[in-house]
This record gives structure tokens, C-alpha cells and sequence, in this order.
């Protein structure tokens, strides 16, 4: 299983990496569990454009209906699906736009404690 981890460089851009989320070995792995804070839904109209901006907060999105583009401050853009994982934190520097290109786009926030941290997750090299 992955996640997209959007993030703030050392120079203040923003960046994407791709991050494998540890599971058992077991015959249907899983993932340590994680408390959380609270959580919330929101719909977003096709065509919407937030310029650049920073994750408002820790939380975890998950892409429910839609698809999006996240444009980096270096002028990478990636898409992101239903199903698709993403990690905003990028708190300070530059920040990313979001555009929605297709259908309404429907997410889950799942407001994350300060001390949820994906940094020793392996990095998936090459696949963004």
C-alpha cells in the first residue's frame, strides 16, 4: 500500500515523494494502528483551482471520487485518483496548487496527532 507525502525541501519548495506503508507478513497484512484525532468529508466541484497554498494541518486524505492534480512549486504536477493516499506537510515554504480536472472530487480528512510520522517508511525511488 501507498501514499503520496507532499513536502516542504530544505530551500522552501515544495515536493513529492511516494511512500510504502509498512504491513504484516500475514496472509492479509496490516498496518500498525495509529490514533487519530477526528476526521471529516468534503466535496469539491470539477474546475476548482486552490493556488498555492500549505496543509492548513497533519491529516491524511483519501481520494474518494474525482480525479486531482497537485502542482508542486517547481512546476512538477502529479494525479491522484480514487484510492489514492496523500499526506499534505507541507506546513511551510512555497506550497502546491490542487486543481480538480474531473468530476466532483470527494475526499475523506482524517486529522492526524503530531506525532504520526512516515519519514522511516520506505520511499518508493522512481516511481513518481
Amino acid at each position: 500500500m501507498l501514499i503520496y507525502r507532499l513536502y516542504t525541501t530544505a530551500t522552501g519548495e515544495s515536493a513529492m515523494e511516494k511512500r510504502q506503508i509498512p504491513l504484516s507478513k500475514e496472509s492479509r497484512p496490516i498496518s500498525e494502528i495509529f490514533p487519530v484525532k477526528e476526521m471529516f468529508f468534503r466535496e469539491t466541484p470539477q474546475g476548482h483551482v486552490q493556488m498555492y497554498h500549505n496543509a492548513p494541518r497533519h491529516q491524511l486524505i483519501m481520494i474518494t471520487s474525482g480525479i486531482i492534480e497537485i502542482e508542486v512549486s517547481t512546476g512538477q504536477r502529479y494525479i491522484l485518483k480514487p484510492g489514492d493516499l496523500l499526506l499534505p506537510d507541507d506546513f511551510t515554504g512555497k506550497g502546491h496548487i490542487t486543481r480538480s480536472l474531473r468530476d466532483v472530487r470527494g475526499f475523506t480528512h482524517i486529522i492526524l496527532k503530531e506525532d504520526f510520522d512516515v519519514s522511516q517508511w520506505p520511499i518508493m525511488e522512481g516511481s513518481i
